[in-house]
């Protein structure tokens, strides 16, 4: 267990099954999502299945007093570059947990991850994600695409 400014992180776990999935269907999440449609739980129980089986992805609940608010998850390439997901729960949104949330998951992979790069894709229209990791030392590094999706991509070194 890692932790930042009293914030805690933890590995993700099948028991946090629910929980993800309440975060990942929320309104706010799913439209700033490149997949917006809703989730299905069986769908949800074997994509994070899969997840936790991976030795390439690293799923990570932050907790805060013991309470869940919000996760972070690393899929590791075969070059290091780590490809960051993350999302707030909905009752801790705006009180900076998201600033915490990505400073602890950064510098627990950085200490204990092969990462050679940071990288997020957000999509063009998400002020709020593109705050976040452009406050945290993302930079702005290209345009993509995600399932057709236009993405601005942002890297960051990890913290050495």
């Amino acid at each position: 267990m890692s932790a930042t400014a009293g914030l805690q992180l933890r590995r993700a776990a099948p028991a946090d099954a629910d929980l993800l999935l309440a975060w990942a269907n929320d309104p706010e999440t799913r439209a700033a999502s490149f997949h917006p449609g809703r989730i299905e739980p069986d769908e949800h129980r074997g994509w994070l299945a899969a997840r936790l089986a991976s030795l390439s992805t690293v799923l990570w609940i932050g907790e805060l007093d013991g309470r869940p608010v919000g996760q972070v998850r690393l899929e590791l390439e075969p070059d290091g570059v780590a490809e960051v997901g993350i999302s707030v729960a909905p009752e801790a949104r705006g009180r900076g947990v998201g600033r915490r949330l990505l400073g602890a998951a950064v510098s627990e992979a950085s200490r204990t991850l092969p990462v050679t790069a940071f990288l997020a894709r957000v999509r063009p229209d998400n002020g709020r994600s593109l705050a976040l990791f452009r406050a945290a030392g993302f930079l702005d590094d290209a345009q993509g695409l995600v399932d057709g999706v236009p993405c601005l991509e942002l890297r960051a070194r990890p913290q050495r």
